[in-house]
């Protein structure tokens, strides 16, 4: 497993502080991915945030305890034992957690935190795996979506954002693929984008931010 970077966070305010020098990191990834967002998409995000918030976590949740070997010990706090994993968000964690993808992977780093020094940006990676078959790093976040039938969107700006930081912090680490886990209700999949992509379009999204909206924040 990696070493953690000197970086704390402060989930209240969703702020990260690089311990060495005591500063505040002015911006997140997640702030600078959605700073070009629709006022009628943010609006309809805000509005179903109790929706999403609690299973984001509570899914998170259960995968961080999965791949740190926690078992169901570590998932009772959460109140996702051998019970609770057939209660509220059951239907996302049992097939996420079955899925043969674990199976296939070792965790290299989980929720693992990040920054851009120069540019003063923080951002945690859901986790980096090492494929046992090649001896490949892959770059994995996970997303919840309501139903079954819901869309993929391009995750591509928020991967080039911890893809980048990577690089910075850990350049002897070769990131061979960038991989979305989704998970929905009943079924989870995965999908892969080449992180070239990402790293074009994140760098394209942090030019247009820095342009445009640094006032915002």
């Amino acid at each position: 497993m990696l070493e953690p970077l000197p970086i704390d966070f402060n989930e209240a305010a969703h702020r990260y502080q690089w311990q060495p020098t005591g500063e505040w990191l002015a911006h997140s990834v997640t702030q600078i991915k959605g700073a070009s967002m629709a006022d009628s998409q943010r609006a309809a995000l805000d509005r179903t945030k109790h929706i999403w918030e609690p299973r984001g976590k509570t899914v998170h949740s259960a995968l961080e305890a999965h791949l740190l070997g926690l078992g169901p010990v570590g998932l009772e706090p959460l109140g996702l034992g051998p019970v609770g994993l057939g209660l509220e968000y059951g239907e996302w964690i049992e097939p996420l957690l079955n899925h043969p993808f674990w199976d296939q992977v070792d965790p290299v780093a989980v929720e693992y935190r990040l920054c851009d020094l120069a540019n003063s940006i923080g951002g945690s990676c859901d986790c980096l795996l090492l494929e046992k078959s090649s001896g490949r790093y892959l770059l994995c976040d996970l997303k919840t979506q309501s139903s079954l039938k819901a869309g993929c969107y391009s995750t591509d700006c928020q991967m080039g954002g911890y893809l980048s930081m990577f690089c910075q912090h850990h350049p002897a680490i070769e990131i061979s693929e960038c991989i979305t886990i989704w998970s929905r209700p009943g079924k989870t999949f995965v999908t892969r984008a080449k992180p070239d992509k990402c790293l074009e379009t994140w760098g394209a999204c942090l030019a247009d931010f820095q342009a445009n909206h640094l006032e915002v924040f």
